[in-house]
């Protein structure tokens, strides 16, 4: 379980950009060399962070102990974030014109409608205004915690608890559903997913470990699944309505005569919502550096600064602004993967050097999540995972301010707890570590 992290990562990383030489956007790339140089070097960076994360010695991990303190703060951090999840996402639905379930069901079975209701509301300027997201935006961490700590401490928490958080959780995916947006429940999905490898890899019985890590792959998996089918299923709509066939990946003929054509053109759509973006980077690579001030790599960041600080977009564009000036591929309607976001900052070797920084991140976050079930490291997992899987898209945990302010709030307790050790045991202690730690690599334990 050690490097089961990276083992995905890679899968991922790899096998969107396999999948995208495969389509026919692939004929459009003028600089395939380069493309697969930066590629190829980023991902190895993001390995090679990871790997060397586990080959050192890290200060030991504290044991996960139950502790009336320990649970009491867990329990409360699920309660204050089940709240948060429920009025964040009650006052988004009625925003957005949810009038009560009946509603809701509605725009769930014609998600082209809701899709297009959602863009209606934005260009009224709702949405955004919130007086209740001006009050909780500093509270961002809360929308990052629910999903994994209920997963992670399900069996700590009491029965109520856990109602709420499905409760809280559910909301969540209703607004998203009724706006028939995936972006919601992909997180949703990918923390789950986080949150179970998490349980499950730090189980400490060994017969019982391997069917429970089987058990646990094939939920996940499973849960992707439902997700993939509802992506299609509501791509498909939005071809239908919007007339949008075949505007990046063509359908194909023979999963047309199969499956008809509305679902042909899901299928298409859904293969190229994680591949289309690698051409937006081949156009990017093209385009000459322009440090973009620091506004370019988190979109939402860039907003905030504008509204609050009045500072001008326009005379440091992002690269990926810029590339749709110079290039014509569209900056906030097709993909353009990380890459481009975190070069506006950081030039592109810079981005992929991060690179090596989030590998280095997912490997520590990870071990000391599964060493212990911290909630920090849990949480910073989560995320991260997150971010990964968004690769090919955009910097996802930059796209809004509470993942923003959640990240930047995780990643500074967490360096708080390091400096003032926060992390550290006892040495009497560390000869009661879970097995995890004794499969590491050699001079990592």
């Amino acid at each position: 379980m050690t490097w089961l992290p990276l083992w995905l990562a890679l899968a991922w990383l790899l096998g969107t950009f396999g999948a995208f030489w495969l389509t026919g956007l692939s004929r459009r790339v003028d600089n395939p060399f380069q493309l697969c140089v930066f590629v190829f070097a980023a991902t190895a960076l993001f390995a090679g962070g990871y790997v060397a994360q586990m080959a050192r010695r890290p200060p030991a991990v504290a044991v996960a102990t139950h502790s009336v303190d320990r649970i009491r703060q867990v329990r409360q951090l699920v309660l204050a974030s089940s709240v948060y999840y429920i009025v964040v996402s009650l006052t988004r639905l009625a925003e957005f014109g949810a009038t009560g379930p009946q509603s809701v069901w509605t725009s769930i079975r014609t998600p082209a409608a809701g899709y297009q209701n959602k863009f209606e509301i934005y260009q009224q300027g709702v949405g955004t205004t919130s007086p209740w997201m001006n009050v909780l935006f500093p509270l961002g961490v809360l929308s990052v915690a629910l999903v994994p700590l209920l997963v992670v401490q399900w069996r700590s928490l009491p029965t109520w608890l856990r109602l709420a958080g499905i409760v809280g959780t559910a909301l969540h995916m209703a607004f998203y559903l009724f706006i028939g947006t995936t972006k919601g429940l992909g997180d949703v999905v990918i923390m789950l997913a986080a949150g179970m490898l998490i349980a499950r890899a730090s189980v400490r019985r060994r017969s019982r470990t391997r069917s429970r890590r089987r058990g646990v792959l094939v939920l996940v998996g499973a849960a992707f699944a439902l997700l993939a089918i509802y992506m299609t299923y509501s791509h498909a709509a939005r071809a239908t309505e919007f007339g949008t066939t075949g505007a990046l990946v063509q359908v194909n003929p023979s999963v047309e005569r199969v499956v008809g054509k509305p679902m042909a053109e899901g299928i298409a759509d859904v293969i190229g919502y994680p591949t289309h973006g690698y051409l937006g980077l081949s156009y990017n690579l093209q385009v000459p550096f322009e440090w973009s001030r620091g506004l370019g790599s988190a979109p939402s960041a860039a907003i905030f600064a504008e509204q609050t600080f009045g500072a001008d977009l326009t005379e440091h564009p992002a690269f990926p602004d810029r590339t749709e000036h110079e290039k014509g591929w569209p900056a906030r309607m097709y993909w353009a993967t990380i890459y481009p976001w975190l070069a506006s900052d950081l030039t592109f070797p810079g981005a992929a050097l991060f690179m090596g920084l989030v590998g280095w991140l997912l490997a520590g976050s990870w071990r000391a999540a599964v060493s212990s079930r911290r909630v920090i490291p849990t949480l910073i997992f989560a995320q991260l995972c997150i971010l990964i899987v968004y690769v090919p898209a955009n910097n996802q945990l930059g796209m809004a301010p509470e993942s923003i302010v959640g990240m930047a709030t995780l990643l500074a307790l967490s360096a708080m707890l390091s400096l003032t050790g926060g992390h550290r045991q006892p040495a009497e202690a560390q000869d009661r570590q879970p097995q995890f730690r004794k499969n590491l690599p050699i001079g990592s334990a």
